[in-house]
This record gives C-alpha cells, sequence and structure tokens, in this order.
C-alpha cells in the first residue's frame, strides 16, 4: 500500500484528556507522530496535553469555553449554534500546507465547543476527511438516542416532528428546543451529516443504528478503539466474591437496577462510581460497597478482586471500554442485549447476554450462574484466551487508522 498519507490534522472539543474519547484521540496523535506523520493538533477548549508539544505536535488552540462551563449564557447558545471562528481558524490550519492531497483531517468531536461551523471546512471536495463516531450526536439532538425522563431507549426517527416535540432532555425542554435548533443548523448549514464522505464507527450496533442517516455514498470503516497493550496475569475469578460495576450512578446506567438484582440473589455488590442515584442504591441493596470516583490506574487493581462485571446500562453505548478491559483479565461480564456492551460477549462462553434488568428474569439467573465458583472460572478461562487470540491494542489501532487514512 502507497502512503500518500504525510500529514493529519486531527480535530477535537478540548485539549486534553476528559474521558474516553479525547484519550483515544490524543494517544493516536502520539502514535502517529511517533510513526513519521505531521500530525496537526486543533481543538477548542484549553489546556493542551504536554504531552503533544513535547512530542513536537503542532498545536491550535481556540482557548475558548465549552457550551456548558461559559459564562455569558447568550454567548454559550450563539457559539454553541455556529462557532463561525472555530471554521475559519480550521480552514486555515486544514490548507496551511504546499499539498493538501497529503492531507487526512480526522474529526473526534464537535458539539461542546467547535460546532457544526466545522462541517463546510471538513467536507469541502478539496479535503479528505473522516469522522469517528464516538456518539451519535450526527443524528439525536441529545446525543444518544435515550429518553432521559423515561429512562429508556428512544424508537423514535431522529429529527422527525414526534422526536422534536417530546421532551427527552436529561435537563428540560428549554435545553431540548436548543439541541433542535442546533441540531437543525448542522443538518443544514453545517452539512452533518449529509456531506460526510467517510466515517468510522466503533461498534456493529451503532453502524445499525445510524447508517439510514448519512448518504448512501459514504463509506463507513469499522475501527475499534485502543483497550490495552500488556497481557495482565489472568485473574482467578473462583477466588473473588465482588459483582463489580464501574460508571455513573446515574438513571441511564442501570447502577440501581443492578442493586435490586444483587440483593435479590444474595452477591457481593462494589460500585465504582459516583451520582445522583448514590442514595438509591444503598436503599436497594444497603450491603453494597460504593468506593466512588477513583484513579483510572486503580479500576485495574480493584477490578482484579472481580468474580465477574456487570454492565446493565440502559442505553444503546458505543464501545464501552470497561468490559472489554475486565475481559483481558478473564473477567467474565453480565451485558444487557440492547447495547454495544453485548458485542465483547459470546453467551454462554466469556460471559453472559441478558434479556431484561429483572432480578427475578434473565438478570438474576445470571448473577446466580456467576454466583458458582466453577462456573465463573470456566467463563473466566473463556474471557482471557478470547480476548487475547485478537487483543484490542493500540498498535493495531493505529494499523486500521492508516488502512482508512490511505483508503479515502
Amino acid at each position: 500500500m502507497t502512503d500518500r498519507t504525510k500529514r493529519v490534522v486531527l480535530v477535537m472539543d478540548y485539549g486534553d484528556v476528559r474521558g474516553g474519547l479525547e484519550k483515544v484521540c490524543i494517544e493516536s496523535a502520539l502514535a502517529l507522530k511517533a510513526q513519521g506523520k505531521d500530525v496537526v493538533f486543533f481543538c477548542g477548549v484549553p489546556p493542551l496535553d504536554p504531552r503533544l508539544e513535547a512530542a513536537g505536535i503542532e498545536t491550535h488552540c481556540l482557548g475558548v469555553s465549552d457550551i456548558a462551563s461559559n459564562a455569558s449564557r447568550l454567548a454559550a447558545i450563539r457559539t454553541g449554534l455556529w462557532n463561525r471562528t472555530a471554521g475559519q481558524k480550521l480552514d486555515q490550519v486544514i490548507r496551511d500546507t504546499d499539498d493538501l492531497s497529503a492531507t487526512v483531517v480526522h474529526v473526534h468531536c464537535w458539539t461542546k465547543s467547535l460546532s457544526s461551523a466545522i462541517g463546510p471546512v471538513v467536507t469541502a471536495p478539496d479535503v479528505r476527511h473522516v469522522f469517528t463516531m464516538h456518539e451519535y450526536f450526527f443524528a439525536c439532538p441529545n446525543g444518544g438516542f435515550f429518553d432521559y425522563p423515561r429512562n429508556g431507549i428512544c424508537g423514535k426517527r431522529a429529527m422527525s416532528l414526534s422526536c422534536m416535540v417530546t421532551n427527552c432532555d436529561v435537563r428540560n425542554p428549554a435545553h431540548k428546543a436548543f439541541r433542535v435548533v442546533r441540531q437543525g443548523m448542522q443538518k443544514t448549514f453545517g452539512r452533518l451529516p449529509r456531506g460526510v464522505r467517510n466515517i468510522i464507527y466503533i461498534s456493529e450496533l451503532q453502524h445499525e443504528v445510524m447508517r439510514s442517516y448519512f448518504p448512501a455514498a459514504t463509506r463507513f470503516f469499522n475501527v475499534s478503539n485502543p483497550v490495552i497493550d500488556e497481557k495482565p496475569e489472568q485473574v482467578d475469578v473462583a477466588a473473588n466474591e465482588a459483582f463489580v460495576f464501574v460508571g455513573r450512578l446515574a438513571a441511564a446506567k442501570g447502577g440501581v437496577e443492578f442493586a435490586h438484582a444483587a440483593k435479590a440473589a444474595g452477591v457481593r455488590a462494589v460500585f465504582i462510581g459516583d451520582g445522583p442515584q448514590k442514595d438509591e442504591i444503598r436503599a436497594a441493596c444497603p450491603e453494597a460497597e460504593i468506593l466512588g470516583w477513583i484513579e483510572s490506574s486503580q479500576v485495574a487493581g480493584l477490578l482484579r478482586e472481580a468474580r465477574a462485571l456487570v454492565f446493565p446500562s440502559l442505553w444503546y453505548e458505543c464501545q464501552p471500554l470497561v468490559p472489554l478491559e475486565a475481559l483481558a483479565a478473564g473477567i467474565p461480564v453480565i451485558s444487557g442485549d440492547w447495547t454495544a456492551g453485548r458485542e465483547s460477549v459470546v453467551n454462554g462462553r466469556n460471559g453472559i447476554i441478558i434479556k431484561d434488568l429483572d432480578p427475578q428474569g434473565s438478570f438474576g439467573a445470571a448473577l446466580a450462574a456467576l454466583k458458582d465458583p466453577e462456573a465463573a472460572r470456566r467463563y473466566g478461562n473463556a474471557a482471557y484466551q478470547m480476548f487475547w487470540a485478537d487483543p484490542l491494542t493500540k498498535g493495531r489501532h493505529l494499523d486500521r487508522l492508516n488502512t482508512v487514512y490511505e483508503a479515502i
């Protein structure tokens, strides 16, 4: 394969790591630079990760606030709908080269500070581009196809009349109205998704949900996020008792449902995380251990004390990494069949896929099955062997990125 991609412009809202999305973007920037690419990093919100400058990566930061923290609500609304400066500056950065055909522009996110004003710039006919879908904002106004007041997946066609008049927002109807207007701007003036020619998706469920919202000519590429590079020692899950939940203690994550199921099944429940449902979880299962937020480096150590990882999220998700990290250590996973977490689980082998969150239904049955130490050991052995037969490493991620870059 010829290497016609000499320069990569990476685009996202934030300049540092705030979550998995930013981690993937920044680490891919560092890896591409180490490989010899001319890497340019463009963002809206400071600070910049110091590793970027140390690696010699060209950086451009607008120095703005995201729309949630902007002190002026009017300014937040204005730039949230259309940040003209972001579009103009990005256009200058993209075209600051003697050979635009050797440049690929790779966008990771834009809704928090950059806005869809970058859309016409990135999708211009002479710009080689690709967007990674880390969520569902190309179609859904709230980015998740989730009805927060109803606490369930939304089956409405995004931006249909039924969608626009439904209060599905996590905050209030006024915020939903803002999101609908923003989505309208994105679809029309922003040319997103109608101008997008290349998309990276990170789970088959995401592709299934989103495909119909893009033009027929859009090309889709599957590039999983990197999970782990060093192979850990396998966990002896049969010697452990804790059924572990990792994540925010909020309604969409299913923590309360797990607490009820753990109480009914008589298993030890451990929650790593915090959030508004902490007291409700404690009331549902007084014996549960709620550890709060801990350093990411410590999560792996606590997972090594798990019998299983429980992933009861109520929404689609995209490519949840915690289940994959658990499987990499030989820890079986319980996941709902409505979430992308199911894609890392082969039911009955490395974990259990459940059909409901009923303590007396398949959720309760899954907890009961893994309560048996020997059964847990069988599942754990399969989890470890299956993950490391085809591991999601940074090297594999970089190889797939370069393949996509050359194809566009």
